[in-house]
């Protein structure tokens, strides 16, 4: 046992007091006078006996009420360095894994730094002791407890995952598995992204949480938002614009940022950008499509260490006619027509409003009302 004020202790020379008191505490007694006390003597000396057992009882108590007031203010505390924690110890260390963990520190990945800390604490613990090694993953193989002698391989397997979970989720795990009759040691090494470090949970007086942060020395990192098409509907042999909207998530101006453009496994460099710090920048890209059908398009920039946000992918569906239906009278509204006859891109079709073919309805990409009869719409429905 310990003591945050030890320096209280020597309020425990205040016991000499209540003794003090009780030695010398003298009564003064009254003078009572009897005919004949003969048959007092008996009476007499069993009520000394019992007030000198009440006396020391009550010394006693006072000893005891300072003793424990002055133990209090002296705070006291088990440490964990000492034998009281006796008992195998069950060690959980979860590793994050993310994305994020790409960012360098000294030149070197968080993951590997992660690692490396882990390994420092597993090799801190006695060779009887149990293990587990987690990440985001959370798979079930993770979550049962290993040797000492495993834990390097089980490091070495671990690596960059997409799936993500908050730890309050993973807290939740390591919890539920702990052991029974054994030390539980939980151990967090993450950098503790705000977007899932919710914590929800109050660990129990008898498990022992550590959180290690680790952090990046800079952190650099350009990121593709988005990516859309001007025009609603991508056209075939024609100039399509596609803006590009790119991200500096970082402290510091970032130049010459280099944009390419990956459309059906052809690379084609885009330039470049300049991004003021903490904002971001809509880029234009015209797209020329020259063959219908599916189009993968992939947008990329160069951007280092956090890469995984570097590329954005997207697939459109480019068609060599887009049918168009009318649903109009025959000499009602000619200007509708006359629009989308002057583009090849589109084939247009009229349907009279009494001789609707609604199994065909589902052909067409566009479908335009044109008669002003309330009967026709009242069809439609």
């Amino acid at each position: 046992m310990q003591f945050i004020y030890p320096q209280i202790l020597w309020a425990l020379l205040a016991l000499a007091i209540p003794v003090i008191i009780h030695l010398f505490h003298f009564r003064r007694f009254k003078k009572v006078y009897f005919t004949n006390v003969r048959f007092l003597k008996e009476i007499k000396e069993e009520k000394s006996t019992r007030r000198r057992l009440r006396n020391l009882l009550v010394l006693l108590s006072r000893i005891l009420a300072f003793c424990f007031l002055i133990f209090a203010f002296a705070q006291p505390y088990i440490s964990e360095s000492e034998s009281a924690k006796l008992g195998k110890n069950n060690v959980s260390i979860f590793i994050d894994n993310s994305f994020s963990m790409m960012s360098d520190s000294d030149d070197v990945p968080l993951l590997a730094n992660a690692k490396k800390k882990a390994e420092e604490i597993i090799s801190a613990y006695d060779v009887n002791d149990q293990f587990q090694i987690l990440s985001h993953e959370l798979r079930s193989g993770q979550q049962r407890w290993i040797e000492k002698d495993n834990t390097i391989q089980a490091l070495e397997e671990l690596d960059y995952s997409p799936e993500v979970n908050q730890l309050n989720t993973v807290l939740q795990k390591q919890m539920q598995s702990r052991p029974d009759g054994a030390n539980h040691i939980i151990y967090l090494l993450s950098d503790f992204q705000k977007s899932i470090s919710d914590f929800e949970i109050s660990i129990d007086s008898s498990q022992e949480l550590n959180l290690v942060v680790l952090q990046s020395i800079k952190e650099n990192n350009i990121s593709i938002d988005s990516a859309w098409f001007e025009s609603v509907v991508p056209a075939l042999n024609q100039n399509n614009r596609l803006f590009v909207r790119l991200s500096n998530h970082s402290e510091e101006d970032r130049e010459d940022i280099r944009l390419e453009m990956v459309h059906n496994g052809q690379t084609r460099p885009e330039g470049t950008v300049d991004i003021k710090a903490k904002s971001t920048k809509i880029d234009t890209i015209n797209l020329l499509v020259s063959q219908s059908g599916w189009q993968e398009l992939e947008l990329r920039v160069e951007d280092y260490p956090v890469q995984f946000d570097d590329s954005y992918f997207l697939s459109f569906n480019v068609q060599d006619k887009i049918d168009v239906l009318s649903i109009r009278n025959e000499n009602q509204n000619q200007f509708v027509p006359s629009v989308f006859r002057s583009i090849n891109n589109f084939e247009f079709e009229r349907m009279d409003p009494g001789a609707i073919q609604y199994d065909r309805l589902k052909e067409f990409a566009l479908i335009i009302l044109a008669c002003a009869c309330p009967c026709a719409f009242s069809m439609l429905k």
